[in-house]
């Protein structure tokens, strides 16, 4: 009798989860453990904080991969095809269509909806290859001995071997942590100077389900020799008749740090939200879901690189945020450790399984690709406002020339990203001057302020 490989996976999240379908679709040679720290989210309250996700072309074809979990994963999402803005001369909202091609539209789903969606269909396939554990947290790994240990219930310890170890467990990835301690393993982390916070309402009727809606807004640094405070909301469809709102926001000295430029009582929330961000639309924000959001702890966002995703010795690697975080400006978090899970499952059929050389062309291949997104994803957001606009201007008129005559135009960065499945180094290098001139007007911006300051 054949013993089965035992894969351990430290993370329940989209990219585990997935990971798990692959790999059971592949063999039945393996039996899958998956431990999530958190709860179940199919029996506990969804959080508050949960956040809608963009799955877009690169997302729907690793989904595609999976017979039927495509379709699944759609019906716990809403379709949205138009991008609007408000326009304060004409005193009304101004909508665009993404793209021409009625099959294309990007699909917004919450983060607890498409995990929930991937259990269901990750159990029905299972086939008895496949252990589910929550409320288990991982806090020893032993890559020497190919072991984990964890604290299960908050009472039992359990320890496990495994033949193949991934860490698809975030940005404080104990995994990556393990292999931390390893030679030639360099990491980078740093921390962005915004924060964010979400709040979930009932969408109105007269609020079109296709779309999503934008309020974008620099406010003056009021002489201070400090940057100026940039507000982006986005307020974002979802199942069920509900309306993500979605804000980010760099606190400065002029700003209180807990909420936005404007919101100084629960009543400014109620007033700011829907006359000053989102008029004419008819969004309501009770009095308890006003208090709720004004009493909520920002969260923070900082980006991730790491030398490596896999450890050779220890028979491990690293997937999605554990190996690349970043901030949801582009919305590639979630596309790019889907991609992670499809590089992985196509080495493994290329080279039979072995594991001693999938784990280092994991790395040859994802670590250039992870680089590439972070890149892009912050070297491509100028300091300078004119430089914005002039990029914006650019990238305005790539992106009709593409619709247009898409074999003489490339198109730009942001139908690149979301409407192709085109590598992301192959990106960057289309864009490699303009970022090279972004970062360089970028640290002079911030040379003179810190002189300044």
């Amino acid at each position: 009798m054949t013993t089965k490989k035992q894969i351990v996976i430290i993370g329940a999240g989209p990219a585990g989860l997935l990971l798990a379908h692959y790999l059971l679709t592949r063999s039945n040679d393996y039996q899958v453990t998956v431990y999530d720290k958190r709860s179940d989210p199919r029996t506990s309250e969804q959080s508050k904080r949960a956040f809608v996700i963009g799955i877009s072309q690169r997302g729907r074809q690793a989904l595609q991969k999976i017979d039927g979990l495509w379709n699944a994963v759609r019906e716990k999402g809403v379709a949205v095809s138009k991008t609007a803005v408000y326009s304060p001369k004409k005193s009304q909202w101004q909508y665009f269509q993404r793209s021409k091609d009625p099959d294309y539209f990007n699909l917004l789903i919450s983060r607890d909806y498409l995990c929930i969606t991937l259990l269901d269909e990750l159990e029905k396939r299972a086939k008895g290859n496949l252990n589910l554990i929550f409320n288990a947290t991982c806090n020893q790994v032993d890559l020497k001995q190919h072991q984990v240990k964890l604290i299960v219930g908050g009472e039992s310890v359990v320890e496990q071997s495994y033949d193949l170890l991934v860490g698809a467990d975030g940005v404080h990835s104990v995994v990556r942590n393990a292999m931390l301690k390893q030679p030639k393993f360099d990491f980078q982390q740093r921390y962005f100077d915004t924060i964010w916070k979400v709040m979930h309402v009932p969408r109105p009727v007269e609020m079109p389900a296709n779309a999503s809606h934008f309020f974008r807004k620099i406010y003056p640094n009021n002489g201070l020799k400090t940057a100026p405070c940039k507000l982006s909301v986005g307020a974002i469809p979802e199942i069920n008749d509900k309306l993500c709102i979605l804000m980010f926001w760099n606190p400065a000295p002029q700003i209180a740090e807990e909420n936005p430029p404007g919101i100084n009582t629960t009543a400014d929330v109620q007033k700011i939200v829907t006359d000053t961000w989102f008029p004419n639309l008819g969004i309501k924000i009770s009095d308890a879901q006003a208090q709720e959001y004004f009493q909520q702890r920002p969260s923070t966002i900082f980006e991730t690189k790491c030398s490596r995703y896999h450890d050779l010795p220890g028979q491990a690697i690293i997937v999605g945020d554990a190996a690349h975080a970043m901030s949801s400006r582009l919305g590639q978090g979630c596309q790019a450790a889907f991609s992670d899970v499809m590089a992985f499952d196509r080495l493994l059929q290329e080279e039979a399984d072995n594991l001693n050389i999938v784990l280092p062309k994991y790395s040859e291949q994802q670590v250039n690709e992870g680089h590439a997104i972070t890149d892009l994803n912050t070297q491509l957001l100028p300091r300078s406002q004119r430089l914005l606009f002039l990029m914006n201007m650019v990238m305005g008129i790539q992106s009709k020339l593409s619709k247009t005559f898409p074999k003489l135009s490339k198109g730009s960065y942001s139908y690149l990203l979301s409407q192709t499945t085109l590598p992301y180094s192959q990106i960057a290098e289309r864009f490699q001057l303009w970022m090279r001139l972004i970062k360089w007007s970028n640290d002079k911006i911030i040379s003179q302020t810190s002189r300044k300051v």
